[in-house]
């Protein structure tokens, strides 16, 4: 996939289905296969087969978000993800209902509702000061406004609180180096997928 083979990455995965067909990583990777290869309706539909095993996945409920953020379906972004924070709400589940509120105003960016955007990672910011993505999100916000004092000042609290053994880490790190060196356009183009 990271090679642009996605066809050849798409035969793996549905081989893999086959052996393991309970696996949702192969679920998750096939979808993300379709999106990647423009079949957004084929992708939906099994973003949407995963979410009704898992109604809280993030990584399904992020990748349904953007099928219907391609296929311009606006407002019903908002609603579908909405749905699931109120889902997280009645079990209870913080840590999830957080992650998605995070989906939200990510998902803002991406609509290019940059002061909404600010204000959610700033609630979330208010609610716990502790978690470090709302500072990288807002960082990356404040570059694409090129506004860099404040981008530079989110990074730095990014940087201070991020775990250096989070897997993620060196990903993220690279996230940051492009917010900073990329112009908006070239930033905007790679987050909007």
């Amino acid at each position: 996939m990271k090679r642009g083979k996605t066809s050849e990455a798409l035969e793996c995965v549905e081989r893999l289905i086959e052996l393991q067909p309970n696996e949702m990583e192969w679920r998750l990777l096939q979808a993300l296969c379709y999106e990647m290869m423009g079949h957004l309706s084929k992708a939906r539909s099994l973003f949407k087969n995963i979410l009704k095993q898992k109604p809280l996945l993030l990584r399904a409920l992020h990748g349904l978000a953007m099928v219907m953020h391609k296929n311009h379906e606006g407002p019903a972004v908002f609603e579908m993800l909405e749905r699931a924070l109120e889902v997280a709400r009645r079990q209870k589940k913080v840590n999830e209902e957080r992650n998605i509120r995070i989906l939200v105003a990510q998902m803002h960016i991406i609509k290019g509702d940059f002061k909404e955007a600010l204000e959610k990672f700033q609630a979330l910011i208010d609610e716990n000061p502790r978690d470090f993505r709302p500072y990288l999100c807002q960082g990356i916000v404040y570059s694409l406004l090129d506004k860099r004092k404040e981008a530079d000042k989110n990074f730095e609290i990014y940087r201070s609180l991020v775990p250096e053994e989070f897997p993620q880490r060196g990903f993220l790190d690279d996230v940051v180096l492009a917010a900073k060196t990329e112009s908006k356009q070239q930033l905007r183009k790679e987050l909007q997928g």
